[in-house]
């Protein structure tokens, strides 16, 4: 080999080192975007995310470390199948992948643009909604409607996803999107009627897993609403930007309970008017709410917990679940980002556990419910952050009840 062939090889040795560290430099070192969606794995050991920019990343708790596999993701489309190390997500060109953390691809698909989806862990059951809150089951030729009957209210229109929480255990899953106080039941309505213009399965409603039939809708929020079913598939739990809170046993469906309001308690039904206001309301088991330091103009210690609610994630296996409200950030110190746990049947608020605000945790907007996740059997939360790429690992002690920020990645 002559001089020149060698200085040619050398240069393209040199380039290809070059391209090699640039890329795992990005991958590293790639400033991300808040995240959009994420979730977490049964066991807690790892986090999938899909950020605002597209950037797909997986995260490592026990070793405190993140990869970003793309940078061509559904923002919306991170999800860990339970009992599993594998996850979805799909890539802006429609393709929903399943993969494992160590970059096993186990299938791949062609299919509409998804605005959250969900897979069980036997990968034979998949389910996703789009952009108007249909609800699809399967995909290709074996793709057929489970939930298409309307296009009011949408995404479009309401700014928030259409949530979807599976119990493998107690085969059901639970949808919600924008909550309806009163309803028809499911033998006056179906649930499949593309004709339809106004959507009566956009409030919450228990789903059969097997059949994919609809159990029965569950009423009584307003506006956008979050639920989710407990993991053994016994209770639903709600609640909305309305500060309407509910929960309903899994057998029972048609009996609706109240969560307490944070500083009123029960409203009693079925006394006499004319009582004073106090006399219509239980509140002999409340707790204290956390309240700001100061007062404000008028006095008032300003509570600092919320339940105008953007997410609910159960935290202790069945038993115990956190409502998370929303909040906004506020330069002068007064953030609130407290959640209140709750007993799964229980009314009553337990405790109130602080966020913390340093981070600001991704609380701020309805659009970003997918951001909040949780692993009930490894005792963790994770939240997205408000205004960068980052997450925030949290880890409850049901013996203690606290929780404790274990980790801040970026």
């Amino acid at each position: 080999m002559n001089r020149s062939n060698k200085k040619i090889m050398g240069i393209g040795v040199f380039a290809l080192i070059l391209m090699v560290w640039g890329l795992l430099a990005w991958k590293s070192l790639h400033e991300l975007e808040p995240v959009i969606s994420l979730s977490i794995s049964s066991d807690g050991h790892y986090v999938i995310s899909a950020h605002e920019d597209g950037a797909l990343v997986l995260w490592d708790i026990d070793h405190q470390e993140r990869e970003v596999l793309s940078d061509n993701a559904n923002i919306y489309s991170a999800y860990f199948i339970e009992k599993s190390d594998a996850f979805l997500w799909q890539d802006q060109d429609d393709v929903v992948y399943v993969q494992r953390v160590g970059g096993e691809v186990i299938e791949e698909f062609e299919h509409f643009p998804t605005y959250g989806h969900v897979m069980d862990s036997t990968f034979s059951d998949y389910l996703a909604s789009d952009e108007r809150w249909n609800i699809f089951h399967g995909h290709g030729d074996a793709m057929r409607p489970v939930m298409q009957d309307g296009i009011i209210p949408s995404f479009v229109g309401s700014g928030k996803i259409l949530k979807i929480t599976l119990s493998e255990q107690g085969r059901k899953f639970v949808s919600a999107g924008s909550g309806d106080r009163e309803s028809p039941s499911v033998d006056e309505v179906q649930a499949v009627a593309p004709e339809r213009r106004f959507s009566n399965y956009t409030g919450v409603t228990l789903w059969d897993l097997d059949t994919f039939q609809p159990i029965a809708m569950l009423p009584g929020n307003s506006f956008k609403v979050d639920a989710t079913i407990s993991p053994d598939g016994e209770w639903v739990v709600s609640g909305d930007e309305n500060t309407l809170g509910f929960f309903w046993n899994t057998e029972l469906p048609e009996e609706r309970h109240d969560m307490a309001s944070y500083n009123y308690g029960l409203f009693i039904e079925g006394l006499p008017e004319g009582l004073p206001e106090e006399d219509y309301r239980d509140d002999s088991k409340l707790i204290d709410v956390p309240r700001k330091s100061e007062p404000d103009e008028y006095g008032i210690y300003r509570p600092l917990a919320t339940p105008t609610t953007i997410s609910l994630a159960f935290i202790n296996g069945s038993d115990e679940f956190l409502r998370i409200g929303y909040s906004q950030y506020r330069k002068d110190g007064s953030s609130q980002t407290y959640a209140a746990l709750f007993e799964a049947g229980n009314p009553w608020p337990q405790e109130y556990l602080d966020l913390g605000t340093d981070p600001f945790p991704s609380i701020n907007n309805y659009s970003r419910n997918l951001s909040i996740d949780s692993a009930p059997n490894a005792n963790l939360l994770v939240t997205g952050h408000a205004f960068d790429g980052g997450i925030t690992v949290y880890r409850y002690d049901p013996e203690e009840r606290t929780l404790t920020r274990e980790w801040v990645g970026r």
